[in-house]
C-alpha cells in the first residue's frame, strides 16, 4: 500500500468531534457535509458520499488551506434550507479569516456522465477566471470530462455562503470513479488538481 493510500484513508476515517476544522495560510476553504450518512424525514436515509471528507482533509493538510468537515449526523442536512450549525461555523470562519474562495465537495454516482461537475448557480457565485483556473488544473491531471451547472448547480451551502459572505463559492461534484479507494490513481488526480489550485491562490 503506497503512502497516499495510507494518508487518504486516515483522513477519511480518523475523527474525534462532530466537526473537523483546520485553519491555513491559503485563502481557500474546502468543505464536506455529506461524508457521513444522514437520517431524513419519514425514516429515509441519505447515504454517505465517500471520500469527500478524506479529500478535503488531505488537500487541506498538504496545501495548507482551510477545511470544515462534518463527521456525525446532526439530523440536519446543511445543503438544504436550514440555518444550521455547519453553515454558521463556516460563515464565521470565512469572515474572521478573510477567506476568498469556498469549494464544497460532493459525491456523484459512477453512472453520472461526468468526471467532475462545477456548480456555481449558473455562473452567479464564481468568476469565469476562477472556474477556468480550476478547470485547467483538473485537465492537467487527466480529468477531462468536466461539466458546468447541469444538473448540479449548487445547493444551499453554495447559495447561503455566497449570500452571507460574498466570497466565490463552488459546489464540486466528484464522480465515484474519482472517490474510490480501489481506483487510487484517480483519487490522487483530484487531490493534485485541488492542491495546484490552492497553490495558485498563494501567488
Amino acid at each position: 500500500m503506497n503512502s497516499f493510500s495510507v494518508e487518504i484513508k486516515k483522513c477519511e476515517n480518523d475523527y474525534n468531534d462532530t466537526y473537523d476544522i483546520k485553519k491555513g495560510s491559503a485563502p481557500i476553504i474546502l468543505t464536506s457535509a455529506h461524508g457521513i450518512g444522514q437520517k431524513k424525514r419519514r425514516g429515509l436515509f441519505k447515504l454517505a458520499e465517500p471520500y469527500t471528507r478524506g479529500i478535503a482533509k488531505y488537500v487541506g493538510k498538504n496545501s495548507d488551506c482551510y477545511y470544515l468537515v462534518k463527521n456525525e449526523d446532526t439530523g440536519i442536512d446543511p445543503n438544504k434550507q436550514n440555518n444550521d450549525e455547519f453553515k454558521l461555523i463556516l460563515c464565521n470562519l470565512i469572515e474572521k479569516n478573510h477567506i476568498k474562495i469556498m469549494i464544497d465537495l460532493h459525491g456523484a454516482k459512477k453512472e453520472r456522465d461526468f468526471d467532475v461537475e462545477i456548480g456555481t448557480l449558473n455562473g452567479k457565485t464564481a468568476s469565469e477566471g476562477t472556474i477556468n483556473t480550476l478547470t485547467e488544473y483538473l485537465k492537467k491531471n487527466g480529468i477531462k470530462n468536466i461539466i458546468l451547472n447541469d444538473p448540479f448547480k449548487g445547493g444551499d451551502i453554495t447559495k447561503s455562503v455566497f449570500d452571507e459572505t460574498g466570497i466565490e463559492c463552488i459546489q464540486l461534484e466528484i464522480n465515484n470513479d474519482y472517490r474510490n479507494i480501489r481506483k487510487i490513481k484517480n483519487m490522487r488526480k483530484i487531490c493534485k488538481a485541488l492542491m495546484m489550485f490552492v497553490k495558485e491562490s498563494k501567488c
